[in-house]
């Protein structure tokens, strides 16, 4: 009887490490596990320039790893940093999880999003632009224009209920036919295939995926004015309870703007000027 008991007690002491172990870190430990193990994990959409993996070096690269990495530098923290690539609506559910201890890329810190999950300060404002098919055949200029019409963006986004917001304001019959996608590239692809009218995406990976290849069939709209810029901005999302992390963070991301560090990073990247992306 007693040799059963001790069994069963060790069997339910080896089973308690096992689960701690296999456990994702605490809420409140990410900069310590940092500082210890000298590396992180990130998550991104793999959306360039903002934060992606780099497919020969298998590098996180982008303005949000170089930010990490400045930031990191001035926090007195050493760590390698590693990038899982994932569509855009498992940000959050991977971080929640365990999969991941960072959101290294753009998303707003919007107050919904705020119940879930810790914030940094704001990096930067990364409003919505519109983009139609080149020559703007249907004549799209504002989020009331795409009544009637195909529009498309990427799942998870601000943007989904940005359209579905337009949509429920159009006229009976006219509602705005909405397509998801998992991905940008998905959204890209079918817009200058001409399967969608228009797209709502974020301006600096628009703008971004323009320059890197001209021959795209589509075009930012010059004169659209996105809905509500101050609600447009991006931050660094953790797990709740890592106030230490975001203190020390936010200390040496405000030395960034104030010297200098981060417009250059903005610059590096071509987004330009850098002052539109980083100041309301």
């Amino acid at each position: 009887m007693n040799y059963n008991l001790k069994f069963i007690a060790a069997s339910v002491l080896s089973a308690a490490i096992l689960l701690t172990a296999t456990q994702p870190a605490r809420a409140g430990d990410v900069l310590s596990t940092i500082s210890s193990t000298h590396e992180v994990t990130i998550g991104t959409a793999n959306d360039a320039p903002l934060s992606y993996i780099d497919p020969a070096s298998k590098a996180a690269i982008g303005i949000f790893p170089d930010i990490l990495r400045e930031a990191f530098r001035r926090m007195g923290v050493k760590a390698d940093i590693h990038a899982v690539a994932m569509p855009f609506s498992s940000l959050i559910p991977s971080l929640t999880s365990g999969r991941i201890e960072m959101i290294g890329d753009s998303m707003y810190a919007t107050p919904a999003r705020q119940k879930i999950i810790g914030f940094t300060h704001i990096i930067f404002y990364n409003p919505e632009a519109l983009d139609v098919v080149k020559g703007n055949p249907d004549h799209l200029h504002s989020m009331a224009d795409l009544c009637g019409h195909i529009a498309g963006t990427y799942e998870g986004t601000a943007f989904v209920d940005l359209l579905r917001s337009a949509s429920a304001a159009c006229p009976s019959g006219k509602s705005i036919d909405i397509r998801l996608y998992p991905t940008l590239d998905n959204v890209f692809a079918d817009l200058s295939a001409g399967r969608l009218d228009a797209a709502v995406a974020a301006s600096s990976l628009s703008a971004y995926a323009l320059k890197q290849n001209p021959a795209l069939n589509f075009q930012i709209v010059a004169d659209y004015k996105p809905v509500n810029r101050s609600k447009a901005g991006s931050a660094i999302g953790v797990v709740k309870g890592n106030e230490a992390f975001l203190n020390a963070f936010n200390t040496a991301y405000t030395g960034m703007l104030t010297d200098g560090t981060a417009a250059a990073i903005f610059s590096k990247w071509g987004l330009t000027p850098p002052a539109f992306f980083l100041h309301q």
